[in-house]
């Protein structure tokens, strides 16, 4: 096509531009086709930004229109005659940040935002039709923040109509909210195709860009009526780019998430990114999520923190397994939900599991074919190391491909809170008279499981070696993950604190998202011997073993000391030998 168009005539390149401005927008230009002098990124100082137009429709009686406030040019926008000069003139004269988009008592308005600049711009004919697709720039310029910010930044353009409209927009209470049912009412809480809303979405760190046109629609539970709102992002052909690609290295994504910080249940913000991080350095048998913390604006306006994370679902698995998605079938609970209804095979298992007594060692292995033995141990060490306070009857995700054993997915750790919660025994629990966060259907697996004596053994040999291994804070000022994982994760985000807090009010200042990190990292410096101590407690009870609780609490110390200096020998030793 293109030597094609080389080999023609001036005149046929202007005459091909007049016929393809009949065929309507998106249907004309595989890329954008209004070209920008500087490409989106980061900038010390204001500058002036040119625009051009194809050079087939240059002198004819086409004009590029563009905006600044994110929305898509219209044939009223305001048309291109020099170059733009990108400083505080340039910036979004919209405020949607004083949109009210929560219910009152979740509602912060800020006395001002931080502000990028974003440029859209097309090519328009003669009696105002679109003859080109739209393109799209962002501008992170640090004298015009009068900051540095140092997170990757996501910049996300959506016609304000689509977001704020009363009857339309996804991002607002609107016509489907109820204040007496706040918790299950709100446009934001439309969900399927039928609310997805187009957007533009760049990611840029340091001179790394991703730009692509995309899908979006509101994230979460809870978070969609907070006014950080969760956000979930979709690659689709039609909308230009079938994946999100360079996000992290080697990466193809159909889906991904935008996490807001407000989401966490105490203001340290970071559970979930911090137990992503620890599930990725550890060799665990279950699956998780890539994800990194990134400074979020929207149509130039900034949105705070938020973690921007693979979706769990069947493209996320299908990706991973190099394998078609219709290949996979994937859970989103104990009771076999899948995007199609149940999965009659998953509720078919659970039954048999309801009905067989694992004692017997056949039973067992017959269920070692059907669900992954060691997927599930890890994944019940881990949420119970974690203190996960919103799972196990909610945030489970489990597939299989072609038939293969179930394996589980980790995601969503946002529910860590450092007060205290017998996480072993809600693992374990069957009272029907709760639902949440554990129900009798959501531990049945396990408690099943644990009445088999080659299980429980595996179970303790696997849970002692990971909370002996890689779940300890330091020994002796040794750390294997989580001191020096932590203190990644905390300098990430410190710089950014302040601003996040000055938007949304979560958390309330800089000192009090240090008080609240100073209690989750004295959470994690404890929580692996708590968490051991537990499961050997219950585990000797289920082998008919004096409890080693009764162990004089001197002789305790003096074993818990002993236990410690050998595991800081023994990754001594393992550092000189790998040296």
């Amino acid at each position: 096509m293109m030597k094609y168009m080389e080999n023609l005539p001036r005149k046929g390149l202007i005459l091909l531009f007049v016929v393809l401005c009949h065929m309507g927008p998106g249907q004309i230009f595989a890329q954008p086709t209004v070209s920008f002098s500087v490409q989106s990124g980061f900038y010390d100082k204001p500058f002036p930004l040119a625009l051009t137009m194809p050079e087939a429709a240059e002198g004819q009686e086409y004009v590029i229109r563009y905006t600044l406030n994110g929305s898509q040019p219209q044939k009223s926008s305001p048309a291109y005659s020099q170059p733009i000069m990108l400083d505080e003139r340039s910036f979004s004269p919209s405020n949607i940040y004083r949109i009210q988009n929560a219910p009152d008592e979740l509602w912060h308005c800020p006395e001002r935002v931080d502000r990028i600049v974003v440029v859209r711009a097309a090519v328009f004919g003669k009696s105002g039709e679109r003859c080109s697709e739209v393109a799209t720039a962002s501008y992170v310029i640090t004298s015009l923040l009068g900051r540095s910010i140092s997170l990757p930044v996501v910049s996300l353009c959506v016609d304000s109509a689509d977001l704020f409209d009363y009857q339309h927009g996804i991002f607002v209470p609107g016509a489907s909210f109820d204040p007496a049912d706040i918790e299950k009412t709100g446009n934001y809480y439309r969900s399927g195709k039928a609310s997805e809303r187009m957007a533009h979405f760049e990611f840029m760190d340091g001179d790394d860009l991703v730009a692509q046109d995309c899908g979006l629609r509101t994230h979460g539970n809870i978070s969609r009526r907070y006014a950080q709102k969760g956000m979930s992002l979709y690659a689709r052909q039609s909308y230009g780019k079938k994946n999100f690609k360079g996000i992290w290295l080697g990466s193809k994504d159909k889906r991904l998430v935008l996490r807001p910080f407000s989401s966490a249940w105490t203001p340290a913000g970071f559970q979930n990114y911090f137990c992503q991080m620890l599930a990725s350095s550890v060799n665990l048998h279950f699956d998780n999520l890539a994800c990194k913390p990134v400074a979020v604006f929207l149509n130039g306006e900034y949105w705070g923190i938020y973690f921007l994370e693979q979706k769990p679902d069947e493209k996320y698995v299908a990706r991973k397994q190099g394998v078609d998605s219709k290949s996979v079938r994937l859970v989103e609970d104990w009771a076999g939900h899948d995007d199609d209804g149940i999965d009659s095979g998953f509720v078919e298992l659970m039954q048999w599991v309801a009905a067989t007594d694992f004692s017997d060692n056949q039973a067992y292995e017959e269920l070692s074919q059907r669900v992954d033995i060691e997927s599930f141990v890890d994944y019940v060490v881990f949420e119970t190391f974690i203190g996960n306070r919103d799972w196990p009857a909610n945030n489970m995700r489990c597939w299989s491909v072609d038939g293969s054993p179930w394996r589980f997915i980790f995601f969503d750790g946002d529910a860590i809170r450092t007060t205290r919660f017998d996480a072993v025994g809600n693992a374990m629990s069957c009272d029907s008279s709760v639902s949440w966060p554990a129900s009798p259907e959501s531990t049945l697996l396990l408690r099943k499981l644990l009445v088999n004596k080659r299980f429980r053994h595996k179970f303790r040999t696997r849970m002692n070696e990971l909370c002996e291994n890689h779940f300890q804070w330091s020994v002796f000022g040794v750390g294997e993950c989580l001191s020096p994982l932590f203190g990644v994760v905390v300098n990430d985000l410190e710089r950014e604190i302040s601003a996040q807090s000055a938007r949304f009010s979560y958390p309330k200042g800089v000192r009090a998202w240090k008080a609240n990190v100073r209690q989750l990292r004295r959470y994690f410096k404890r929580r692996a011997a708590v968490v051991q101590r537990e499961w050997e407690r219950r585990l000797d009870e289920l082998d008919g073993r004096p409890s080693s609780m009764g162990i004089p609490i001197i002789l305790s110390a003096l074993l818990a000391l002993i236990a410690l200096s050998t595991i800081a020998v023994r990754r001594c030793r393992r550092r000189l030998r790998g040296r």
